[in-house]
């Protein structure tokens, strides 16, 4: 399968969302064949989010990665949201739509759920939305 089959970005507003149709790796099975192909993945995915368009940067962002798993397929166990690549997608998002992945530039948050696939999808926006969310 093409990469860009399996990919998919947007700006929508003032958010981007990122959408790969595979399931964010556990990091322990993070060797590096699979870690250059999710950062091809990961920069194919913001490419396709930039055309024809320039993407926002904010000053202080919100991530939000939300992993799909196929219910039924290797899940003998309920898997760790912290145990999963996280580092790989905040350390590929850095320096484009903030500059740097300490508290003052971002937050982020991780939810797992499951789906008839895999699919990650990253959304990224101003920490503004988010603080408002729990604000309120």
């Amino acid at each position: 399968m093409n990469i860009n089959e399996i990919v998919k970005g947007a700006v929508l507003k003032d958010m981007v969302v990122l959408e790969i149709k595979e399931a964010l790796p556990p990091s322990k099975k993070l060797n590096s064949s699979l870690h250059d192909y999710w950062i091809d993945l990961i920069h194919t995915t913001i490419g396709q989010a930039a055309l024809g368009q320039k993407l926002p940067k904010f000053e202080k962002a919100f991530v939000l990665i939300e992993i799909f798993t196929p219910k039924y397929t290797d899940n003998t166990q309920l898997w760790d949201t912290s145990n999963r690549s996280i580092n790989l997608v905040i350390n590929n998002l850095k320096g484009i739509f903030f500059k740097d992945d300490n508290f003052e530039h971002m937050a982020f948050g991780v939810v797992g759920s499951w789906g008839e696939g895999g699919k990650t999808v990253i959304q990224i926006m101003p920490f503004e939305r988010f603080a408002e969310l729990i604000n309120n």
